[in-house]
């Protein structure tokens, strides 16, 4: 199949969080099953700066022409560079310096610039203008950057052969849609009479993640549980009605991670490699850590750690309120974030209070991060809600257990015979004969406490070591996903043919 991704993140030119992971793990995926995989991103100075940006040729100017509700008409003039990524896979990157030369891909010192709008429209238009000038097979939309791809295609761009292109939004978080005031409407070239609540608007705004649900062959969340979440008024923001009405048309695929990144047997940040199949050098890792952060050393089963965004979403402010009982347990607590300040400070405040108990850092850095999942026992993931989750499969990658709360796409990723839908009565014998993790609901700072203490517990009995193996043994990968895509996409290609 000719696949067109369409993308405002793709990894390693450009990420913020794990939207470029995904995007780019999927794509090599299919590269490397035989597909022929284009991804078009914007070119913002950090891609065409990034040391994994390949040598681009220049595809001929672009030009985007634009006819607001008030005010003269203008346009946009660029080029189109593309280069090879990775085997079966090129990259496309839309060259609009006005747009995108910019320090951030979103903003920069935690805001926004106040033209995303015109941003991720302009995206979204060149994606589709792409796909009509060059007929893949299908055309992927990755969250609401890329949402107008979608509904350009089967509105203003709909004839001929374009018929026959297949389409797929993706959901990767329903938490951002791309609301922009009615007005754009004019900007992204489509019909206004699609501005209605069965088409592109929504609570009286565009929205551009619905443009790519309303219109999409397919719509598929990064997790079954998720898929099943945003058709509740509890996590569909607004839009569960399009998801229930389309529901037919949806699907849950788990991400995968690169298992080749993250390797615990030949990872070069980390003090010792280790395996499934010798895992000594994660004892090493632990001791290291604890020494090179000053920490005291805890029994098994009690070094904790908690890697990621300071956000509300990511539930750190629960983390923040079990800190004292986690160390009142016994544990030893390590954390790495960035975010919102306000939480920073609050846990600068618990280190100062626990001294050699809790270290905390504020900042992004990808070398400590591996150490801290390859040196700890647990990892924590109290997210309120987790489309699918990258830390857990990490976690689970370097051996560590992860300790979540029971959301999305983490039930999907941890088998926890404690916790309901996992129960089986072979259980009752050896509930950690087949757990990869242990969730916990509801998220309070009691319940995380609590389903740490029966890691606790699993080191104390000695079995920990077998259960890390385990977890070092689990398929992260993208293989499995891959697979559940490819029969997505061809059924999708398949529809599309016979549309035309």
């Amino acid at each position: 199949m000719k696949i067109l991704f369409s993308s405002s993140e793709l990894a390693p030119l450009c990420q913020s969080g794990g939207l470029g992971d995904a995007v780019s793990g999927l794509a090599r995926a299919l590269g490397a099953a035989g597909h022929e995989v284009t991804c078009i991103i914007p070119a913002y100075r950090s891609a065409l700066r990034s040391h994994g940006c390949p040598r681009l040729i220049d595809r001929g100017p672009m030009t985007l022409r634009f006819r607001p509700d008030e005010g003269l008409p203008f346009e946009l003039s660029g080029r189109l560079l593309a280069g090879s990524l990775f085997p079966g896979v090129e990259v496309v990157l839309v060259d609009i310096p006005q747009l995108y030369d910019r320090p951030g891909i979103y903003g920069e010192a935690g805001g926004s610039y106040g033209d995303n709008g015109l941003r991720f429209i302009a995206l979204g238009r060149a994606a589709a203008y792409y796909a009509e000038a060059h007929q893949p097979d299908v055309v992927v939309a990755h969250d609401w950057h890329a949402g107008l791809t979608v509904a350009a295609l089967r509105t203003s761009l709909d004839r001929g052969p374009t018929r026959a292109i297949g389409t797929v939004q993706v959901v990767h978080n329903n938490a951002h849609q791309g609301r922009l005031p009615a007005s754009c409407l004019a900007l992204s070239g489509l019909a206004r009479d699609l501005f209605h609540k069965d088409g592109v608007e929504s609570w009286g705004e565009l929205n551009l993640l619905k443009c790519g649900l309303a219109f999409a062959d397919r719509i598929v969340a990064v997790s079954p549980t998720y898929a099943k979440e945003v058709q509740t008024a509890a996590f569909g923001e607004g839009l569960d009605g399009m998801y229930r009405g389309r529901s037919h048309r949806l699907r849950g695929v788990v991400n995968g991670i690169d298992t080749a990144r993250f390797d615990p047997s030949t990872d070069l940040a980390l003090a010792a490699p280790y395996s499934s199949r010798d895992p000594a050098g994660k004892r090493i890792c632990r001791e290291r850590l604890l020494q090179d952060l000053h920490l005291d050393e805890p029994p098994p089963g009690m070094l904790v750690t908690g890697i990621g965004r300071l956000a509300e979403q990511k539930g750190w402010d629960v983390l923040l309120v079990a800190i004292d009982g986690l160390v009142k347990l016994g544990c030893t607590i390590a954390l790495l974030g960035d975010g919102d300040a306000d939480l920073a400070r609050q846990l600068r405040d618990k280190m100062a209070a626990h001294p050699r108990r809790v270290w905390f850092r504020s900042a992004f850095d990808e070398g400590l991060s591996r150490r801290l999942y390859a040196g700890a026992d647990v990892v924590l993931v109290p997210s309120r809600f987790e489309p699918c989750g990258l830390v857990q499969l990490i976690g689970q990658r370097y051996g560590t257990v992860p300790v979540a709360h029971a959301t999305g796409g983490l039930v999907d990723t941890i088998r926890d015979p404690y916790f309901a839908p996992h129960k089986r009565a072979d259980d009752v014998v050896d509930p950690w004969g087949t757990a990869t993790g242990c969730l916990f609901s509801p998220l309070t700072a009691k319940d995380l406490v609590e389903a740490v203490a029966r890691v606790a517990a699993l080191g104390q009995t000695g079995r920990l070591p077998d259960v890390q193996r385990r977890l070092m043994a689990l398929d992260v990968s993208w293989d499995e996903p891959a697979q559940s895509w490819e029969a997505i996409l061809t059924e999708v290609v398949s529809e599309a043919r016979a549309r035309w």
